[in-house]
Parts: C-alpha cells; sequence; structure tokens
C-alpha cells in the first residue's frame, strides 16, 4: 500500500498539470480584462474630466456672455430713461411758460379774437403735454416701473372730478356729457383713484374728440360684491363716428388709430388706448371696445377694488380757496428759467393776498437768500446752474439754525419721472409739483406745507 502512494502522487501531477497551465492562462486572462476594465475605466474618468471643464469653460463663457447682455440690457434702459428724462425736462419747461403766460393772459379778460388765439395755444399745449405723458407712462409701463396705490377713496368723487375736467371741451362742441352711476355703486373703495382717473380721461377724452354732436355718457355699475371686495364695471358711451368693425381687434395696439385718415384730422399718437389696456390688466382686469360706425364706441373696462370703511379717510376733505387761508406769504422761488420765473410770480401773487415772491436764480444764491431773510416757502427747481435744487436743499437742511433748516421747500421742477421725485424727497424736500404746473394743485402743496395737518 505505501509503495503505491507514490506512484498515486505521480499519476495526479501527470494529470493535473494541463490544469496548472490553464489557471495560469485564467489568471492572465483575469489580469489582462482588470487592467482593461481599469484603463477604460480611467479614460472614461479623463473624459468625463475633460468633458466637465469644456463644460464649465462653456457655462463661464456664456454666463460672461448673459452678464454682459444684461449689462447692455441695464445700460441700454438707463439711457433711455435718461434720454426720456431729459427729453420731458427740456420740453415741459417752455411749455410751463406757455401755459402759464397763456393762463395768465386769459385771466385778463381779453377781446373775442384773443381769447380765440389763446385758447387755441392753450389747447395745442394741452395736446402737447398729453403726448408727453403718454411716451413716459408707456416708457414706465414697459420697464415694469409703474406702481399702483392701494389708498381708500370715494368713488363718486373721483367720477365727478372726471366730468369736471372735461366739461369745458364738451361744451365747446356742443356735447352733453354725462354721469350715470348706479345706486347699488358703493362710494368707499380702496385702491387706485388717480389709475381710475387717467383711463377715465383718456377715454373719456377721446370720447369728445372724435364725437362732432350728441353726447358722452360715463357709467359705473357694480357686477359683483363680497364681504371684502367689490367687482366694478365703467363704460364710456359716445355717439360719435364709431370704429370699423376690421379695426377693432387691434385698436388697442400701439400707435394704432382707426385709419390715417383719423390721425390727420384728429391728431394723437394712438398710445392713449395702448395705456389704458396695460393700466387695466395691470390691475387684473379687463377692457373691451364695440362700435358701428357712423353711431358710436362703448369702451368697457373692469377692475376689483377693496371696500373701504365708510368712516375712513377718503380724501374727501380737500382743500378749497376758502380753506387754504393763504395771505401775506413771503415765498423764495429757485429758477433760473425767466420766463418761468416771470410765471411763477405774477400767478402766486395774483392767488395768494399780500403775497411777496422774491426770485434766486440758481441753489447756491437760494441757499444764501434763506439764510439772510425769513421765508415762509421755498420753491425749488432742480436743474440750475453753480448749484441744483437736491444740493440747495440738503445744504438748507444741514444748517445748525433751526429756522433755516426747518423751512418748507417744495419741489417745482420738469423733471416728473418716478426715480427724480424719490430723489426730491430723498434730498429733504416736503412735496413735489410737476411743471406745467396746475394752479390749484399748487396753492394745495403750498397749504399742506406751510400748515400741515
Amino acid at each position: 500500500m505505501l509503495t503505491a502512494i507514490p506512484e498515486m502522487i505521480a499519476t495526479v501531477l501527470i494529470v493535473d498539470a494541463p490544469s496548472w497551465s490553464m489557471w495560469i492562462i485564467y489568471t492572465l486572462i483575469i489580469v489582462f480584462g482588470a487592467l482593461v476594465i481599469a484603463f477604460m475605466i480611467r479614460k472614461r474618468m479623463r473624459d468625463a474630466a475633460y468633458d466637465q471643464r469644456v463644460l464649465r469653460e462653456k457655462v463661464r463663457d456664456k454666463t460672461r456672455e448673459l452678464e454682459m447682455e444684461k449689462e447692455r440690457a441695464e445700460q441700454s434702459e438707463r439711457v433711455k430713461e435718461q434720454f426720456l428724462a431729459n427729453m420731458s425736462h427740456e420740453i415741459r419747461t417752455p411749455l410751463n411758460a406757455i401755459l402759464g403766460m397763456t393762463r395768465l393772459l386769459l385771466d385778463k379778460e381779453p377781446r373775442n379774437d384773443q381769447f380765440k388765439y389763446l385758447n387755441s395755444i392753450k389747447h395745442a399745449s394741452d395736446n402737447l403735454l398729453v403726448i408727453i405723458n403718454d411716451i413716459l407712462d408707456l416708457s414706465k409701463i414697459e420697464a415694469g416701473k409703474i406702481n399702483f396705490e392701494r389708498i381708500p377713496f370715494r368713488l363718486r368723487n373721483e367720477l365727478q372730478a372726471v366730468v369736471d375736467t372735461v366739461k369745458v371741451n364738451a361744451d365747446d362742441k356742443g356735447l352733453a356729457l354725462k354721469l350715470d352711476i348706479a345706486d347699488a355703486v358703493p362710494d368707499s373703495l380702496s385702491g387706485d383713484p388717480y389709475r381710475l382717473n387717467q383711463i377715465l380721461l383718456n377715454l373719456v377724452g377721446n370720447a369728445i374728440k372724435f364725437t362732432e354732436k350728441g353726447s358722452v355718457t360715463i357709467k359705473a355699475e357694480l357686477l359683483s360684491s363680497d364681504n371684502n371686495k367689490v367687482d366694478m364695471q365703467f363704460s364710456v358711451i359716445d355717439t360719435g363716428i364709431g370704429i370699423a368693425k376690421d379695426k377693432l381687434d387691434y385698436i388697442f395696439d400701439m400707435f394704432t388709430q382707426e385709419s390715417s385718415s383719423t390721425t390727420r384730422k384728429f391728431g394723437g399718437t394712438g398710445l392713449g388706448l395702448a395705456i389704458c389696456k396695460k393700466l387695466v390688466e395691470l390691475q387684473g382686469g379687463e377692457i373691451a371696445v364695440s362700435s358701428t360706425v357712423g353711431t358710436g364706441s362703448q369702451f368697457k373696462f373692469r377692475i376689483s377694488y377693496d371696500k373701504a370703511e365708510e368712516s375712513a379717510d377718503t380724501g374727501e376733505e380737500k382743500s378749497t380757496g376758502t380753506q387754504r387761508n393763504l395771505s401775506n406769504l413771503k415765498i423764495l422761488l429757485a429758477e433760473d428759467n425767466e420766463f418761468n420765473q416771470m410765471v411763477a410770480v405774477d400767478t402766486l401773487e395774483g392767488a395768494i393776498p399780500g403775497a411777496k415772491v422774491d426770485v434766486a436764480q440758481n441753489g447756491k444764491l437760494a441757499v444764501e437768500m434763506v439764510i439772510a431773510n425769513d421765508y415762509d416757502l421755498v420753491l425749488m427747481d432742480i436743474q440750475m446752474p453753480e448749484m441744483d435744487g437736491h444740493e440747495a436743499t440738503r445744504t438748507i437742511r444741514s444748517n445748525t439754525d433751526a429756522r433755516v433748516n426747518s423751512i418748507p421747500i417744495i419741489a417745482m421742477t420738469a423733471s416728473v419721472i418716478k426715480a427724480e421725485v424719490d430723489k426730491c424727497f430723498e434730498s429733504g424736500m416736503n412735496e413735489f409739483v410737476g411743471k406745467p404746473f396746475n394752479v390749484e394743485e399748487l396753492l394745495d402743496k403750498i397749504a399742506k406745507t406751510i400748515s400741515p395737518l
């Protein structure tokens, strides 16, 4: 038995010799495969790292490109805004003189032939001012910089104010101007009365312009109501020339009027209705038109408002000529334009009994005169030589004398875009009046500023 063992071992070694060779081959194959896989994984990793690097570079380049594009767009917007501000200022400054002097002459009971010419100047200037305001409003809307108030107001007062504003134009054409407010319409609301006024004035102004005979009606109706909100519908109905059916689809487009002959005959830029549509839609409302050529047109728009408490301060108590009690005021006017000086001085001394108005040609002189004299009020222009209105106001406010640094200052400038208005308040001014100025608004602001509630 023992002698058989070496023979068995020899036999196993002889039989398993090929198996050892196969194991070596298998091992080499496995090692090679592992190396190949490792190589491929490493290559994939290198390729992925390369792709990521390329992608990062592309993203970085694209980001840089987008940032440059954004910067160019912002720069373009700034240039556009500055251009509009400059254009508005440069047109409003002489327009203030034209409208102011025309108003002063109309107050002096001119002859009939003089009245006709003066009235024509006034209407032409008013139309130019509307165009300027439309362009500025459109720019603000496109830039998303238009803001809406949410303040309490009395609806019937606002609607009556629209009627009072356009009544002269309707009377000149012999048109009946009607206001129809449904009994169910609440009076105390909360929202933006100024934009409502703007929309209605635009629509009613168009209705009067395109109506030769008959009437223009403003209607207010309550569509729905709950505990907190009311859904209002306003309509402006006229008996004018009407709009062709195929023109109704794009009557609210910018720079669009019913026809080129309409533009030649009635004038206008075609911006008014586009602005109305934007203002309505930005408040969550809708506007529509129906019309028949030769019969008239009807513009309807819907806006929702919050309900306001009946006891809330809705701005009903506004200053009037008898409530202002303005007299014997000593006023400093800081204004470098001699025509606007003339308009402001004559207007103030004519409207305020016993008023005395001194004039400073620039901001530096205005500061010196405020320090040297006792004034009740300063009317401050902004763009002036030597020292502008902002710097002059800051200098006055930083004075250590309480008599000087507390003097009421009202900005009275042709720069009316919101950024400029905000800058006036930031520099320390109490109120703002845009040029061309409305006399009643100016007197109200003066009364409010020198006798704060």
